[in-house]
């Protein structure tokens, strides 16, 4: 109802509380009926309480629909449009990632790459050519630098008809980040991320199997070699994760050049070519699918070698670990082991340097070989009984070829020798008639070597070389004559020399003094081999002196700690006078 106005009164508006609203007038009443009418002001349509209420309200539903859709998302297949997957660091398919990307030129967006100097150590880096340009990883091996992407910024590429992103993350270490190479050692651990723009899970199968494709092809002329650093965190167990971070390329060296009689390199390759095809025997007969082998022998015949040789026919990697050092315990055993992927060589230097036979804990003195020194035991943080479960144990693995190598095969314990643990047990001796002509023949290739008859016959005819061409023909019988006389000289070479008294590595020691000389070789044996003899002498007789002072030094602490038993004892009485214990002529108090 209105009312009427009264002519010459000015008209007034009422003031208008907005409790119009039926959700205010509903908020007022409650108000009034709890006897809070004093909070109806902030109920006003224009108050700030109600407008902040209503950004409160607004915000709640924005943040509750926003937590609902990625319910949703990550819930139905519909929604998801990519696939990202992780790699850690020491994880073989991060190598086959970062030289995928390294070889593809992913790298051409990267302002941070690690510079290092050329070595052994595979870094998956570039390398510049004389113009400034950038050239393939594998390029000139006389450059003096590696220039390795950090790949920490997001690079996005096109493979496949896929859009691809990749970004790998750096180094937090006190504090702040840390820039380092792919295949560098630092603290802490480096993961890869990969997102391929696509809902096909296939997709990101295909693009490992192109990278693994990759790398096998790559690596194919090297021996891969995977080892531990002294001062690496995981081996101090500051960082749990893959250990073998310590990577290195080695020429692959052909099975042809490893010297040794009876045909044993090429029973060994087809032994192992054999356990490695037969995977479904192995499981169709319920046997572990794992193979072990024990090479022993005097040093420097060669036993390294044809593991690496090996790895090399076969296309493995190895992966080397050294009982000896203190930091490495059973349990730090059992995760290197555990990361090293199926089809790879587990290589064990040395086993005996790690711990003695149960048998023979009281000696404190191994057997060395004649000349060639006396051999101490160390001590290992790693058990034999941890060892034993590595192997065939609850914690052994299976698909790996395990060797190890040892010079005193008769210092280990039985327990480790028995079949299942150590499969084949191959003995190398010291070089042979055989070997040392097979050695001789391979360091003096008539491509490269020019005996003393040739050099004259040279020097003769170099001045009517500018006139006459030589034909074919002559070139061809020249190069037979070489070959016959090189071949006589390997069968003289091998006649004067001693059978099983040198090792290869000795022989090759002395044949690098003269390789370009194979006469001066064949007539300087004889003096070779009576100046290594008299050396060998010399050192056996100072070994035996040790081993003789080490002795009595022993002895009179024996009988010392027996007198001060019997003192204790009463048995000696309580003489003014001490007794002298006499030992080989050396007295003690």
């Amino acid at each position: 109802m209105s009312w009427p106005s009264v002519p010459g009164t000015p008209v007034t508006t009422p003031y208008v509380t907005g409790n119009d609203n039926p959700w205010l007038s509903l908020l007022n009443w409650v108000a009034d009926f709890l006897g809070l009418s004093f909070l109806a002001p902030l109920f006003q349509a224009n108050s700030l309480a109600f407008n902040s209420i209503k950004l409160f309200l607004l915000g709640s539903l924005v943040e509750t629909g926003r937590r609902f859709f990625r319910w949703v998302y990550e819930r139905f297949d519909f929604f998801q449009y990519s696939i990202t997957a992780q790699f850690d660091e020491g994880d073989p398919v991060y190598d086959w990632i970062i030289l995928f990307l390294t070889e593809k030129k992913i790298w051409k967006r990267s302002r941070r790459f690690h510079v290092t100097a050329r070595s052994s150590r595979r870094r998956w880096g570039i390398s510049m050519g004389q113009n400034g340009n950038a050239n393939h990883h594998q390029s000139s091996s006389f450059t003096s630098a590696e220039y390795v992407p950090t790949y920490d910024m997001a690079q996005l590429f096109r493979w496949n008809s896929y859009w691809t992103e990749t970004r790998r993350t750096l180094h937090e270490y006190r504090g702040g980040p840390v820039y380092s190479a792919p295949g560098d050692h630092a603290p802490g651990s480096r993961k890869l991320f990969l997102t391929i723009y696509t809902r096909s899970m296939s997709a990101l199968s295909s693009f490992v199997d192109d990278a693994r494709e990759l790398y096998q092809e790559v690596s194919q002329p090297h021996v891969i070699v995977h080892t531990i650093e002294q001062n690496s965190p995981y081996l101090h167990g500051q960082i749990m994760g893959n250990p073998w971070l310590s990577i290195k390329n080695k020429a692959r060296r052909p099975i042809s050049s490893i010297i040794l009689p009876n045909g044993i390199v090429q029973s060994l390759v087809d032994d192992a070519k054999e356990f490695l095809s037969m995977v479904d025997w192995y499981s169709t007969a319920a046997i572990p699918h794992r193979r072990g082998y024990l090479l022993h022998g005097p040093p420097g015949t060669g036993k390294t070698s044809t593991i690496y040789a090996l790895a090399g026919e076969l296309g493995l990697e190895i992966y080397s670990l050294s009982l000896a050092s203190g930091h490495v315990d059973d349990s730090f055993l059992q995760r290197a082991v555990s990361s090293i992927p199926n089809t790879a060589i587990l290589l064990i230097e040395d086993i005996d340097c790690a711990f003695t036979s149960r048998e023979d804990e009281e000696e404190e003195e191994l057997p060395a070989f004649p000349g060639m020194g006396v051999s101490r035991t160390t001590k290992s943080g790693v058990t034999l009984s941890g060892l034993l479960n590595v192997l065939d144990g609850v914690g052994s693995e299976e698909g790996k070829l395990f060797f190890a190598t040892t010079n005193y095969i008769e210092r280990l314990d039985p327990a480790l020798l028995r079949p299942g643990r150590i499969d084949r047990k191959i003995q190398y001796k010291l070089s042979t008639k055989e070997q040392a002509e097979a050695l001789f023949l391979r360091f003096y290739p008539p491509s490269y070597t020019l005996t003393a008859s040739e050099a004259s016959d040279s020097s003769i005819t170099s001045t009517d070389s500018d006139k006459t061409e030589k034909s074919p023909t002559s070139v061809i019988i020249q190069v037979s004559d070489q070959e016959t006389r090189l071949k006589t000289l390997a069968s003289e070479f091998s006649l004067h020399f001693p059978e099983h008294e040198f090792s290869l590595a000795e022989l090759q020691g002395y044949l690098l003094s003269c390789k370009k000389e194979p006469e001066i070789a064949v007539a300087e044996l004889k003096t070779w081999v009576e100046e290594e003899r008299k050396e060998k002498e010399e050192r056996t007789a100072r070994a035996e002196e040790r081993k003789i002072k080490m002795k009595d030094k022993k002895d009179i602490k024996e009988a010392a700690k027996l007198q001060g038993s019997l003192q204790r004892l009463g048995i000696l009485g309580n003489s003014s006078e001490t007794p002298f214990v006499h030992v080989n002529g050396i007295s003690a108090e």
